[in-house]
C-alpha cells in the first residue's frame, strides 16, 4: 500500500480496517498461515472465479488445504486497488501477478461483531503478457 492509500484511509478507519485486512489476508497467504486465513475469511466464505477461461469454485477448506499444501512460499506482489464500504459491509479490489498469472480480486468483507472478515472472494486470473507487463486491470472483458 502506497503512502497516498494510507493517508486516503485516515479519514475513514473501517476503509483503513478493510485494507489492513487485505495486508493480512496477503501476509499470510505467502506465508501459508493457515490458522490466520481461518480468521480473516468467515466459515460461510466461498471462493468464485475464473483463470483463463476455466471455472474455479471452492470452500474455504479447499482453499485452505491449497495453501497448506503449496511447497515454497512464493513471493508475489500485490497492490489495493480500491475500497468501496458503506455501514459495515464492504469491497476490496486487488490485483497481484502469481506464477506469470494476473489476477484481479473482488473481496466482499463485513464487520461481524466488531471485526472485518472476507465472506466472499471472486476473482479473474489470466497469463501475463510475453512483455512481463501486466495487462490494466479493469481492460479485459
Amino acid at each position: 500500500m502506497t503512502t497516498e492509500e494510507a493517508e486516503d484511509f485516515a479519514t475513514d478507519p473501517r476503509a483503513g480496517a478493510i485494507a489492513e485486512l487485505m495486508r493480512r489476508y496477503f501476509d499470510a497467504v505467502h506465508d501459508g498461515d493457515v490458522p490466520a486465513l481461518r480468521d480473516i475469511f468467515h466459515p460461510e466464505n466461498r471462493l468464485a472465479g475464473l483463470r483463463n477461461d476455466e471455472e474455479r469454485f471452492s470452500s474455504l477448506e479447499q482453499f485452505l488445504a491449497r495453501v497448506e499444501r503449496r511447497p515454497t512460499r512464493d513471493a508475489f506482489d500485490y497492490r489495493l486497488l480500491s475500497v468501496d464500504r458503506s455501514g459495515r459491509a464492504g469491497v476490496a479490489k486487488i490485483a497481484y501477478r502469481y506464477h506469470g498469472v494476473d489476477f484481479v480480486d473482488y473481496m466482499s468483507v463485513l464487520e461481524l461483531d466488531g471485526r472485518w472478515q472476507i465472506v466472499a472472494k471472486s476473482f479473474d486470473g489470466y497469463h501475463a503478457p510475453e512483455d512481463g507487463e501486466p495487462e490494466a486491470a479493469g481492460t479485459r472483458g
